[in-house]
Order: C-alpha cells, then structure tokens, then sequence
C-alpha cells in the first residue's frame, strides 16, 4: 500500500535524522514479534515520544493521538492515512474509537499507547488510565513495555524550542497477564493490567538509567 511506503520513507528520513542529532538508539526491537497482534505500552515524556518510538519499532505502529489534533481537515489525512493514527479523548475513550483500537487489533496490527495518558510534568512516571488495561483485557493482544529516556530532555512539556540530548529506546519483553485475563472485566482488573504494565516500563527505565551510568564510567 502506498501509504504504508510512505511510512517507512519516513521513518527512514526521521531515523537519518535522529542518529546524528540526538544520538538516538534503541534496544530490545528482538521483543517485538514480526506478525500478531500488539501493544507497545509506553512512559509518556514529550510530545516526539510517537516519533522516536515509530523509528526505533520495525513494525509499522498505529498511533492513538488526541482528537483536538484531527480537526484541520489535511492534518486529519496525514494522521489517519500515513501515521496510522486513531483520534481520542484523553479523558475517556469513547465506543467508536475502541471499535476501531480492537479492529485493528483483531487485524494483527501494532497500536502504541501512552497508559499515562498524558505527558510528565517532572519526567516521572505517572499512573496508568483504565483504558490501556481495557484493551488489553478486550484483544489479548501481546503488550511489549517501552522506555523512552531523554525524550523529555529535549523537548519537556513547556518547552518552547528543542534542545540537543541523547534518545535511548528501549523494548522489554512481554507482560505476563495471564492471570488478570482470566478474571472478569472490571474497573479493578484493569487497573492492576495498568500497574503491571507501568512497573514493567518502571523496570525498563531502571535499567536504561543504570546503563547511562555505566556509560558514563
């Protein structure tokens, strides 16, 4: 499809970019599986998280991006056509928009999710909404933890400009939910589904920040 070519153009442009300027590397892309159904569960640091995760994943990814951005009508082909994206109310997912997450889903496709739903004020990590334990819960979809580290150093949440720092992507290995999936869908499953995956990319981010000290010497 050709705007599924124009994807990886892309992403190779951004990756081309990405190297130089911000010594971008990514790490852990073996735990992604190359067919089946995932979600790439991710801390959420800058508003360029979606674009240094899209090229540091070899699958092409399905973006859940706030609806206030689909509003320009070209702007909402671009999203939906060849980032892949799926508008969406912060606050709470309405029912068409978890039509089309569990379609795609059912599609074997990628969907990256920001479990927080927003980004860090302090660069911390936050707690998870209900809606990423929802889908989980709903698709049984493979959820792969992802660290993002110095996204927010570049470009944190008020920032006006972006600055030079290193990027560092990293991809854990599956959650294991099994035992949540076999409870009923509730509120409370899917926040235990939710803080499970949390404490997966909690782990990811420990590591990743031990190894920038080793880096360092």
């Amino acid at each position: 499809m050709i705007w599924r070519a124009c994807y990886y153009i892309i992403r190779f442009l951004l990756y081309c970019m990405a190297v130089p300027l911000f010594r971008f590397t990514a790490e852990g892309t073996g735990n992604i599986p190359a067919t089946g159904p995932i979600i790439l569960a991710s801390n959420h640091a800058s508003n360029l998280d979606p674009l240094f995760i899209g090229v540091a994943a070899p699958r092409f990814i399905h973006y859940l991006a706030k609806k206030e951005l689909f509003s320009n009508p070209v702007f909402e082909f671009v999203l939906r056509k060849i980032c892949g994206a799926l508008p969406v109310d912060r606050d709470q997912m309405d029912r068409s928009t978890l039509r089309e997450v569990f379609a795609l889903l059912d599609r074997r496709e990628t969907l990256l999710v920001f479990p927080e739903g927003t980004r860090t004020h302090d660069g911390s990590l936050g707690e998870a909404k209900l809606g990423v334990g929802m889908i989980a819960h709903h698709t049984r979809a493979m959820v792969i933890p992802v660290n993002i580290k110095g996204s927010y150093d570049i470009l944190p949440r008020h920032a006006k400009r972006i600055r030079r720092a290193a990027c560092r992507v990293s991809f854990g290995p599956a959650v294991d939910l099994a035992d949540l999936y076999g409870q009923g869908r509730t509120k409370d499953v899917y926040r235990l589904i939710g803080g499970r995956i949390m404490e997966a990319i909690g782990k990811l981010a420990a590591a990743s920040a031990h190894h920038q000290q080793v880096m360092r010497g």
